[in-house]
């Protein structure tokens, strides 16, 4: 639900929205890993089912008002709770050489709450000197999570044709809190017709508080609080920035050149522990550069910069072993350095209002200092594993991208192609020795549409994509995997005010793990009718997915390991849909955006 009332003589405005979702998402998923150790392959076949619910509440308001002609101020004010309830149990099995290692299941059940409250105050005034102007930025915010999780494991591992199981029950509760503030000043002075001083400054502070606490069933089946997987700390981060640029804006073209100096500062204390970990201290300097040139009304060409530091996440850095999934364990670093990004790209775009002809294309590059990525280190011979994150350097990633469209005959046909290619070269680390990784992704694309008058929209493409992964150290996963996929959408106005629709995609995977391997083929229909006199009522039947064959596939390629995934969703469904413009808008109805339709489907996922 949504308002709005505006003051008189155009003061300014008060509006705002309240939402509540509640969602339940129950599904299998299938999973095919391969984890790489010194020339040990295991392979992991895993099954899963789980049950995920959620419920959100959602409001904000907004107070927009013009104190006079030279100031103007804006509140908004935000509140959101959530609750979750997710619980999930799977059977795992690991196989190494043709030899099983090790199998198991298990079972976790999450209960959360997360209410969070949030502030904007934004205040701008305009000197009487043209284009002398001070904005201030202010954020406050804090928030706070509640959760109980409770985690069963049984493993059974075989050792030279015997066998040994242990079961491990635990449950861990988390509460954290957080608060959080920030000031933001932006001052613009005219230092010619056409050229601006930009002084930039910016402060925050964030607070956080977090107790988790581990309990576990000793031998006796009492249940007792486990320290040494426990900890309670609190951190405080600050993180300031300062900078001057010149902005030039002219007919043609505009650019903007400057520097910033970011200071941040990290301390830390675990609670529990009665230690203090070590100050993070850092400035990093940037350089700032932005251009814009228009060739012409429809012709532009676009370059930025962009520099900025980031902090590591506060679980990163605490030194406690989480051992409830025993096959994979994780511990944090209190050693951690900030991550340093740079980010260059280019877009140039062409648009022809005339004709309807479209280009776009783009490039960029994203570097990394310092980048935290997981050291995977092995756990015995069954298979286990345990992760640390660290700081590398090396890390670099270029991409580009093109989109061309063109209409013929007064949009009667259009042909349509889309490309991608990214290069990611990528760190990490396996049982501490450095893996570089060589990942290249690359799509391209085709469509063809035709339009008949204004009873028929019919439309045809077909898409491939590649990606392709090779690693320095011997024995590593080496990945080919490559997918197809044929689409076809139909629009058809039939008389009597019927409306025809179905969409159809078909997908071929190639290279995937034999325990997720499908090529399905998803085909959504509806039949709609337009009502009453205006014919601004619709009543539509629409079935989704008619061969049942809605599933996710998906591939993640790691330092040490490729993921297959094969996830169930809300399968064949069939839907009644109702619907009443208030104010009948002109124009036709688009295919991509129409009321009632179901989820749509991404087959494909790099």
């Amino acid at each position: 639900t949504n308002f709005r009332n505006d003051f008189e003589k155009a003061k300014g405005s008060i509006y705002g929205s309240y939402s509540f979702s509640r969602r339940i998402n129950e599904g299998f998923r299938n999973v095919g890993q391969q984890n790489v150790f010194e020339g040990n392959t295991f392979l992991n076949d895993q099954k899963t089912r789980f049950n995920n619910q959620s419920q959100n509440h959602r409001a904000s308001l907004n107070l927009e008002y013009h104190i006079d002609s030279f100031n103007y101020i804006k509140i908004s004010p935000q509140f959101n709770y959530g609750k979750q309830f997710n619980r999930s149990f799977s059977d795992f099995m690991y196989m190494n050489k043709g030899i099983l290692t090790s199998e198991g299941y298990n079972g976790d059940t999450t209960n959360s709450e997360t209410p969070n409250v949030s502030a904007n105050i934004l205040y701008n005034h305009k000197f009487r000197k043209r284009g002398r102007n001070i904005a201030v930025n202010v954020n406050l915010g804090g928030s706070a999570t509640d959760s109980e999780n409770d985690k069963t494991n049984f493993t059974q591992n075989y050792n030279g044709g015997g066998a040994n199981n242990f079961l491990l029950d635990q449950l861990i509760t988390q509460d954290n809190d957080s608060r959080n503030y920030g000031v933001r000043i932006n001052y613009s002075e005219p230092i010619a017709k056409d050229r601006f001083l930009d002084l930039i400054y910016s402060y925050s502070h964030s607070y956080t508080k977090n107790d988790r606490r581990t309990f576990g069933i000793d031998s006796t089946g009492d249940i007792k609080f486990n320290p040494a997987l426990s900890n309670a700390f609190e951190n405080t981060f600050i993180n300031q920035r300062a900078g001057a640029n010149i902005r030039t804006i002219k007919k043609k073209y505009n650019y903007t050149l400057g520097v910033s100096v970011q200071p941040v500062n990290l301390d830390g204390y675990s609670l529990s522990k009665d230690s203090a970990y070590s100050p993070r201290n850092r400035v990093n300097i940037f350089p700032v550069a932005r251009m814009a040139y228009n060739f012409t009304r429809t012709k532009t060409l676009n370059f930025n910069y962009f520099g900025n530091a980031r902090q590591p996440g506060f679980t990163q850095l605490q030194p406690v072993r989480d051992v409830s999934n025993p096959q994979y364990q994780t511990e944090g670093n209190p050693d951690l350095k900030p991550e340093v990004y740079h980010n260059f790209s280019l877009f140039f775009n062409n648009f022809n209002f005339t004709s309807g002809r479209v280009f776009f294309t783009g490039a960029n590059l994203n570097l990394i200092q310092n980048q935290i990525v997981n050291n995977t280190i092995p756990l015995g011979n069954a298979g286990a594993q345990l992760t640390i994150p660290q700081n590398v350097n090396g890390y670099y990633n270029v991409s580009g991208f093109y989109v061309f469209s063109k209409p013929f005959q007064n949009r009667k046909y259009v042909f349509s192609l889309n490309g991608t290619l990214n290069y990611n070269h990528n760190i990490t680390l396996v049982n501490s020795q450095r893996n570089i990784g060589n990942n290249w992704l690359a799509m391209q694309g085709f469509n063809f549409e035709f339009n008949y008058k204004e009873w028929l929209e019919w439309g045809a493409g077909l898409r491939y994509g590649l990606n392709s992964v090779r690693y320095s150290l011997e024995g590593q996963p080496e990945s080919d995997y490559s997918s197809w996929a044929i689409t076809s959408t139909v629009r058809i106005d039939i008389p009597g005010s019927w409306i025809l629709r179905y969409d159809f995609d078909y997908t071929i995977n190639n290279g995937l793990s034999s325990s997720v391997s499908q090529n399905p083929y998803i085909l959504n229909a509806s039949l709609e009718k337009q009502v009453f006199k205006k014919k601004n009522g619709f009543i539509r039947l629409s079935a989704y997915d008619i061969f049942n064959q809605n599933t996710s596939i998906t591939r993640q390629v790691t330092g040490n390991s490729i993921i297959d995934t094969r996830t169930n969703r809300l399968g064949r469904y069939l839907m009644v849909t109702f619907t009443y413009r208030l104010n009948r808008f002109q124009g036709q109805q688009s295919r991509q955006n129409r009321p009632g339709e179901g989820p749509q489907r991404r087959i494909f996922n790099q």
